[in-house]
């Protein structure tokens, strides 16, 4: 794999990774947005992979003319480990490059993260230890996209609304106050070494990387924040690069009769379930014997998730709303 240099030499107190593939039009505005946020406080490592355009030179380009710090590594193929394995690598190449207790933040190249997301997520890591970010669509191509989106987005949107609050209602977790939300987007996380090398780094796999990263690490008990503050804009292009992306889900809603919903969304049963197991896990005591510990994460890897579709929300959305209630109603006879 080819790397090249840029910019000033020195340790990095943030790295923020970026794999591109096919991405010369969006390279350089993820970079510019990247560069704004970061001030100078850390470099940029893009790895380029399996490209058949001009990304790698785009990104050369950039670096040469801005001065940034930063890496611009270069595999001709596309690993077999998908993007999984494209941000383990990004990370591994700039992991000697961070200053003690550096911070690794992870993004896409048809993203562009806000001004303030560097500062968002350093601040949120104050309290916790993986920072999950908020990705927005880009409002513009949004509104070149067919109204059923919206509508349908519309339902789904009031299911996970409702989701977040049972979850909270039944699990509260100290570091992971309101406003909160469900998402583990690669195209906004942030981390230290320490947890990243904990649970094993990115697995190489096609799609879902982030989301197993951020699973893995709740499990072994690190601190994850699903984070409003840390903010990115992306794209919606109905043409991706992973399988299973926003690209796949919005050309579900679009053309699918019945499309399947995020697959964080289960029926209500299932979701007091997953968030009652989670509950006994966190409520462990520190000097709890560890096969206790053992037995209760396997639970809770155990436990199916039960995918649902559009049509399934109707019908699931009064008993979410029921299981809300009655949650909440029991935790005021509590505290009665």
């Amino acid at each position: 794999m080819r790397s090249l240099p840029f910019g000033p030499r020195g340790r990095w107190a943030v790295a923020v990774t970026v794999p591109a593939r096919d991405e010369e039009a969006r390279i350089v505005a993820c970079l510019d947005a990247a560069a704004q946020s970061l001030r100078g406080r850390g470099g940029i490592a893009v790895l380029v992979n399996g490209s058949s355009d001009g990304t790698m030179e785009r990104a050369m380009e950039w670096f040469a003319a801005t001065g940034e710090a930063g890496l611009v590594l270069e595999r001709p193929d596309s690993p077999a480990g998908g993007v999984g394995e494209v941000r383990r690598d990004t990370v591994a190449a700039c992991a000697t490059m961070l200053a003690p207790q550096g911070v690794v933040m992870t993004t896409d190249a048809d993203s562009r993260v806000f001004e303030d997301w560097v500062d968002a997520n350093l601040e949120e890591l104050r309290g916790a230890d993986l920072i999950c970010g908020s990705v927005f669509p880009d409002p513009a191509e949004f509104a070149r996209l067919p109204p059923v989106i919206a509508q349908r987005g519309a339902v789904e949107g009031e299911y996970m609304a409702l989701t977040i609050a049972l979850k909270t209602a039944i699990d509260p977790v100290p570091h992971d106050p309101e406003p909160t939300h469900l998402s583990e987007p690669g195209a906004s996380l942030a981390f230290r070494m320490d947890l990243y090398q904990s649970v094993g780094g990115f697995a190489a796999m096609p799609g879902g990387e982030d989301r197993a990263l951020a699973e893995r690490a709740d499990l072994l008990g690190w601190r994850v924040r699903h984070s409003a503050r840390a903010r990115v804009q992306t794209s919606c292009r109905l043409s991706g690069r992973a399988p299973g992306g926003m690209a796949d889900a919005l050309q579900a809603r679009i053309h699918a009769d019945d499309p399947m919903v995020d697959w964080l969304l289960e029926p209500a049963e299932a979701t007091v379930t997953r968030a009652r197991l989670w509950r006994e896990l966190r409520a462990l005591p520190a000097d709890v014997a560890p096969d206790v510990r053992t037995a209760a994460r396997q639970r809770l890897a155990a436990l199916p998730r039960q995918r649902l579709r559009l049509s399934d929300l109707p019908n699931e959305m009064p008993r979410l709303a029921a299981a809300l209630a009655a949650e909440t109603q029991g935790r005021e006879r509590i505290s009665a």
